[in-house]
């Protein structure tokens, strides 16, 4: 079993997980956001622990990987484009989603947005209950001033809330909802977003 582990944007630790694993040790991945399991047999397959769609880790894997190519994950599809730049990694899905008012849905993730000045602060409570009312695997809240944004992401599996400090999927809900593609994260780091139907999305990814 070989752990590999990341920063994407600056944050989100993400733990990606390669080889038979009959059960995971708490202690190899505590502190850490999200863990996937990774097979590069084939075409590089990741399956998130809580089956959601997770950016942030088709970032980390997909920047371990060769220059460019395709991978597939939980929570889309179709098969994700990579491309592993000088500075930053680079991934092209195509991701069908549903834009509710302050709310966008995709097939495996959601997020309810509020602006600062709504004073919002979400709860694992009211994000459970979403994550249940739309029948998905995980959902978030997200709260921005501009183009900065503070994520919320509930995993249903896992019964986690965490606060991250770095949200790919939801900076892929912020830009549906306000059109910014320069996504800044609790970091200070940016995430590039842009695309309509087929969205491109770039970040820095650090192994730690």
């Amino acid at each position: 079993m070989l752990i590999r582990k990341f920063l994407i944007a600056g944050g989100n630790k993400t733990a990606l997980i390669q080889g038979e694993v009959a059960r995971i040790s708490p202690k190899l991945v505590k502190g850490f956001d999200q863990i996937g399991f990774i097979d590069t047999k084939d075409m590089p397959d990741l399956h998130m622990f809580g089956d959601e769609l997770c950016i942030n880790a088709t970032l980390a894997f997909a920047s371990i990987l060769k220059k460019s190519g395709k991978l597939k994950t939980t929570g889309i599809s179709k098969p994700v484009q990579f491309r592993n730049l000088k500075e930053k990694t680079e991934i092209k899905l195509e991701i069908p989603f549903k834009k509710k008012g302050k709310v966008v849905l995709f097939d495996g993730i959601g997020y309810i947005l509020a602006s600062k000045k709504e004073k919002k602060v979400f709860g694992k409570k009211e994000i459970k209950e979403l994550c249940k009312k739309y029948g998905l695997p995980a959902f978030g809240g997200i709260v921005f001033e501009e183009n900065y944004i503070t994520p919320y992401v509930y995993v249903a599996k896992a019964g986690t809330f965490i606060k991250e400090n770095s949200c790919g999927s939801g900076s892929i809900a912020f830009y549906i909802a306000t059109g910014k593609s320069a996504v800044v994260q609790p970091t200070g780091e940016t995430m590039e977003v842009k695309g309509k139907k087929k969205f491109t999305i770039s970040a820095s990814v650090k192994e730690l």
